[in-house]
Parts: structure tokens; C-alpha cells; sequence
């Protein structure tokens, strides 16, 4: 990263010679003649004019152009009245040091200009160097951000520390009010409310699209080249503020406040123009990142009407299956021109029972599915006994699989500690994947449910004797609304095995599919086991 203080050289503007240039100078120059003074007899004319001259581009590179040519007129003195006889007096004796002298003070003040101005070069060349080197580190900065809230707070950090204010804010139009507010600031305990007076500077700088401030001296501040009368403040406040309005396709958009430097002291002023530049690149992360945001919620628009239509078009057919069994049902109940045996109206309301299970189940998936999207899933844990989880789900799943006489077989290692888990979810899960094997393996066949310790973690499994899962289809079948080429004349709505990975995940475990070597389906999940010291007993 560029050094802090380089960055604040390049927003200190480059100043004349100053009092101190003058004075130091002076002093060099004296301390030169004095120490020639003490060899005077031992030196010629010409040495003494080279070392004058020496002093002189010295001066030239360190203090500027104003000391090393006064100081240059001020050894062309010394030189006369110093060092050519008649010593102390200006007058010349011997006729060929009258050219000399006047030869010497021309060469001195020409080079001295010559290394001034080049050392001026150097200086701007150095600050546009450096000024680059932080709009760069600024660039850099913004590119790693998305958010607008996050642009703002980098623009406001790297101005206080690059440029070496007090504060700084950026202020916005309230989307309601239009009034200015402030969206970011630094540092942290700046206090981001605007009272009245920098309220109304502020907006005249949006208003007026010009630099605006207020300064502890009252003084009337600079108008930039090109704006209006009207952008002229004349106020006194307790601390000078500097207003850059955030320009953006030649709109305004918000200010740039920088506390800590007199606006009186910036007209047309290298930092003044580092700062505008800082609000240039603000107004380009600011669209940048509102773009971002637009097409942000463009995308996630596109994708909720991709999933609303998914969800119809895969529910449509598992609503109204059920939905027409319990009215054909409840239909033929209610008819009394026909005289149904207790056997048949049995047998009519087992259908209702079981196609309402079936549609509380949808139900169900359909309501955990849209907590698991919108991140609001929280299990209720609480400590359960692994066997009788295992012995209801495969109870509930011998139930529904009666009909194909599908049925389903425990096995569960012994001393498994309790679980911390929320029952309902997990049996939900399991229950999920026994009724795939159920509509995937067929009828007439015996799937299996075993509960083990491996390490850490319970592992159950669920085993069909199915035709499998192909490995290209692995990767997707956990994919919300996912269903495989070979399993579309079957019915279901792709939401289980994805409802499963979600309540499984949310208790901090996995799910995966396994390997069977004769053939068919294996689904592990694994959940964690709480430390010891967290069960209520010794399990």
C-alpha cells in the first residue's frame, strides 16, 4: 500500500518559498563567506566565485527559485566587497574582474533558475506520480467491495487517511424527504447528523454542482473556474469544511464533506483537484454498485418466478392425485343412492386418511422447503433415543408401504448415546427417503434403516433394492425441483431429497449417497454427537 504521508504530499499544495527558505539561504551563504573570509589570502577570485556559484545551484535545488536569485545577487555583492581589492569597498580595481563579476552573476542567476525549475519538475512530476499511485489504491479499493454501503465506508476511510482530515462524510438525498443525510462516515464516533448551517452548504454545493465550505476565519471562499456567482460562500463555523458534489453522468447525486482544511487556502490548488477526483471515482462506485445491486435483485426476481413456476409445474400433478382420490371418495360416501358395504366405506375412508397424510406431507415440505430458502430454519433440538426414532419412522413407513407390501427393517447398533436433534425434522427426513425407496424400488420388495456410531457422529442409512442413482445424476439429486430424464413418469415434485439436505444441514450434518455393490440406493446422513458433558444423562 502507497505511505500514508506520501499520499497527504500529494494533496498539500506545492507552495511558494517560504520565510524560512529566505532565512536558511542567508544563512548558508553567510556561513560560506565567513569560512572563505578565513583562507581569503589563500584563494583566488575564481575559486572564490565557483563556490559562490556551488551555494547558489544548491540553494536552487533545496529552497527554490526566489533564495537562490536573491541569494545569487547576494553573493555578487559579497564576491565585490569581500574578496576584490579594495577590499570592503564596491569598487573595482583591476578592470578584468568588472567582467567577471557581472559574467558570474549572470551565470548564477540563469542556473539557479535552471535547477529551481527543474526541481519544480521533479516535485510535480513527483506528486502526479503519487497522485496516481492513491487514486489507484482507491480503484483497488472500491473494485473489492460490492455493496453501496461498503463503497462508501472505503471511500470515507481512505479520504481521512490519505488525505489527513478530521472527518469525512458522504451525504445522499433521502429517498423520501430529499433531504441530504449521511450514508457513511469517518471516523466511527463522527457525529453523522448535519446541523442547519452545513445543511445549507451542502446544498447549494449539490445545487450548484461546485466546491463549497466554511471556514473559522469567515473568509470569503474561492468560486472554481467556471461556476456561478451563486456558489460563493461567505461564513464563519467552527471548523473549515470543504462540500464536492458527487457527480455522475453530469447529475449530482451527493456531497463529499473533508473537515480539517481551510477552503480559503484552495483556490485552483492540486489537493482541491485530488479531491474532486476522489468524488469522481465515488460517483463511479456508487453507480457501480447500484447497478449491482439492480441486477442483484433483477436475478433474484428471475429466480423466484423460475422457482414459483418449478413449484407449479411440479406440484400441479402431486395436488391433484390426492385431491381427486378424497373427492371420489368422500363423493361415493355421500351418495346415497348407493348402499356401500362397512368393508367399502372402510376401505373409502382409508383412502381419505391416506391421502390426507399424503398432502400434509406436501404441505409440510412445501413450508420447510420456503424456510430452508429463506434462511429462518431453526431446529428445536432436544435429546432423543436413536432406537425409537428408527422403530417409529420404519412403523410409519411399513404403514405406507402396505399396499405394494413394501416393507422396511430396522437395524440399530447397541449403546447409541442420545442425540441432540429435532425429531420431527429427522423423522421427516428419513421418512422422505423410505418413501423413495418405497416409489423407486417397487413393490414387493424389503428396504432397510440402520443406525450406527462411526467416530463423532451417528450415521443412519436408508437401503433400497431399486435400480440405483447413476453417478451423473449424483451431483443434482439433491437440487431443489431436480428430477432425473428416468424418473419423470413418476410422481413427485423434486423437493424431498433437497428438504432433507437443508433440515439435515441445519443440524450440522451431511447427506450423501453411497455405494451398493448388488445393485440399488444408499443414503447416509451423519449427525454430530454433543459433547458428553452436554447430555442430560449418561446415554
Amino acid at each position: 500500500m502507497t505511505d500514508t504521508t506520501s499520499l497527504r504530499n500529494v494533496l498539500r499544495p506545492m507552495q511558494p518559498s517560504t520565510r524560512t527558505d529566505y532565512l536558511v539561504a542567508i544563512t548558508v551563504v553567510a556561513v560560506a563567506t565567513g569560512a572563505m573570509l578565513i583562507v581569503r589570502d589563500h584563494l583566488g577570485a575564481l575559486n572564490v566565485m565557483l563556490i559562490y556559484l556551488l551555494v547558489v545551484l544548491a540553494l536552487g535545488m533545496t529552497t527554490g527559485s526566489g533564495p537562490a536569485a536573491a541569494m545569487a545577487i547576494a553573493s555578487f555583492v559579497l564576491f565585490d566587497f569581500m574578496f576584490l581589492p579594495p577590499y570592503y569597498t564596491l569598487t573595482i580595481a583591476d578592470p578584468d574582474h568588472v567582467l567577471t563579476v557581472f559574467v558570474y552573476l549572470g551565470v548564477a542567476i540563469v542556473t539557479s533558475q535552471l535547477v529551481a525549475r527543474v526541481r519544480a519538475r521533479t516535485l510535480l512530476a513527483e506528486r502526479e506520480q503519487r497522485r496516481t499511485a492513491l487514486l489507484y489504491e482507491l480503484n483497488a479499493a472500491l473494485i473489492s467491495d460490492g455493496t453501496v454501503p461498503e463503497i462508501l465506508n472505503t471511500i470515507v476511510e481512505q479520504v481521512v487517511q490519505a488525505y489527513g482530515a478530521t472527518g469525512c462524510r458522504i451525504l445522499l438525498p433521502d429517498a423520501g424527504s430529499k433531504s441530504l443525510v449521511a450514508r457513511a462516515h469517518a471516523p466511527a464516533d463522527l457525529n453523522p447528523e448535519l446541523d442547519r448551517q452545513m445543511e445549507a452548504v451542502a446544498e447549494r454545493a449539490l445545487a450548484t454542482r461546485a466546491p463549497a465550505g466554511l471556514s473559522r476565519s469567515g473568509t470569503r471562499l474561492h468560486v472554481p473556474h467556471g461556476a456561478r456567482p451563486e456558489s460563493v460562500v461567505r461564513a464563519r463555523a467552527p471548523k473549515d469544511v470543504l462540500y464536492v458534489p458527487i457527480m455522475a453522468a453530469e447529475e449530482p447525486i451527493g456531497v463529499m464533506e473533508v473537515h480539517g482544511r481551510s477552503r480559503a487556502r484552495w483556490p485552483e490548488s492540486d489537493q482541491e483537484q485530488v479531491l474532486i477526483s476522489f468524488a469522481n471515482q465515488a460517483a463511479l462506485a456508487i453507480e457501480r454498485g447500484r447497478a449491482t445491486e439492480t441486477a442483484s435483485r433483477a436475478a433474484a426476481l428471475a429466480e423466484s418466478d423460475r422457482l414459483k413456476s418449478a413449484l407449479l409445474a411440479a406440484v400441479s400433478h402431486d395436488l391433484r392425485t390426492p385431491l381427486a382420490v378424497i373427492k371420489t371418495a368422500s363423493s361415493s360416501l355421500l351418495d346415497t343412492g348407493v348402499s356401500w358395504t362397512a368393508d367399502e366405506q372402510h376401505a373409502f375412508v382409508d383412502a381419505i386418511d391416506e391421502e390426507t397424510d399424503r398432502l400434509t406431507l406436501m404441505v409440510s415440505n412445501l413450508l420447510d422447503l420456503s424456510r430452508i430458502e429463506g434462511g429462518v430454519l431453526r431446529p428445536d433440538l432436544e435429546w432423543y433415543d436413536v432406537p425409537e426414532l428408527v422403530a417409529d419412522v420404519v412403523q410409519r413407513l411399513n404403514a405406507r408401504g402396505s399396499a405394494s407390501n413394501h416393507t422396511f427393517e430396522a437395524e440399530v447398533a447397541p449403546d447409541l448415546p442420545l442425540v441432540l436433534i429435532d425429531y420431527v425434522e429427522i423423522a421427516q427426513v428419513l421418512m422422505n427417503l423410505g418413501e423413495n425407496a418405497i416409489k423407486y424400488a417397487g413393490p414387493n420388495q424389503t428396504s432397510h434403516i440402520t443406525a450406527s456410531r462411526a467416530g463423532d457422529e451417528i450415521i443412519f442409512a436408508v437401503t433400497d433394492s431399486g435400480p440405483g442413482i447413476p453417478f451423473s445424476d449424483r451431483a443434482h439429486v439433491f437440487e431443489t425441483f431436480y428430477r432425473s430424464p428416468r424418473d419423470q413418469r413418476k410422481p413427485g415434485s423434486g423437493i424431498g431429497l433437497a428438504i432433507s439436505k437443508g433440515l439435515v444441514e441445519a443440524h450440522g450434518g451431511r447427506i450423501w449417497i453411497d455405494d451398493k455393490a448388488d445393485g440399488g440406493t444408499v443414503f447416509k446422513i451423519a449427525l454430530p454427537i454433543a459433547p458428553e458433558e452436554s447430555e442430560p444423562y449418561g446415554g
